[in-house]
């Protein structure tokens, strides 16, 4: 009598658990991949919205002193000064008013500069929590 070659039930089931596993272990980690995708998306447009928000016309700021560590602007939609500096994330703070505005999250708080360029420019550098580098440049209205 000859034998017929086949997979054995247990064979079988061993097959369809090593498939469920890999199916388990691809999911988690295209979901563990889309959520660090998305963070870095969204740190880098809290960056853009960042830089637009000094440039804005609405608040027409006027550079006033640059120092290392901080930024001195003045609007003269309201007539008042304010002071743009940071730690674990940038502030812009009214001077002589109190209260402020946290305007980028996610900094080094050693680990940012502000130089000042030709013009009413300055040069923006920052390293973020996750090790990212921005660096940018603020045009900021004429006196």
């Amino acid at each position: 009598m000859r034998r017929l070659t086949a997979f054995t039930i247990a064979e079988s089931i061993a097959a369809l658990v090593v498939t469920a596993l890999v199916m388990v272990l691809i999911n988690f980690s295209l979901t563990a991949l889309g959520r660090v995708n998305r963070h870095s998306l969204n740190q880098t447009t809290d960056w853009y919205i960042f830089l637009h928000e000094l440039e804005s016309p609405r608040h027409h700021f006027v550079l006033k002193e640059v120092r290392r560590r901080e930024l001195i602007v003045t609007s003269p939609v309201n007539n008042l000064q304010y002071q743009l500096h940071g730690r674990d994330a940038f502030y812009l703070t009214a001077v002589n008013r109190g209260g402020y505005l946290r305007l980028l999250d996610n900094i080094k708080g050693d680990r940012y500069s502000f130089r000042r360029l030709s013009g009413e420019r300055v040069l923006v550098e920052v390293e973020r929590t996750n090790g990212e580098q921005e660096t940018g440049i603020v045009q900021f209205y004429q006196k």
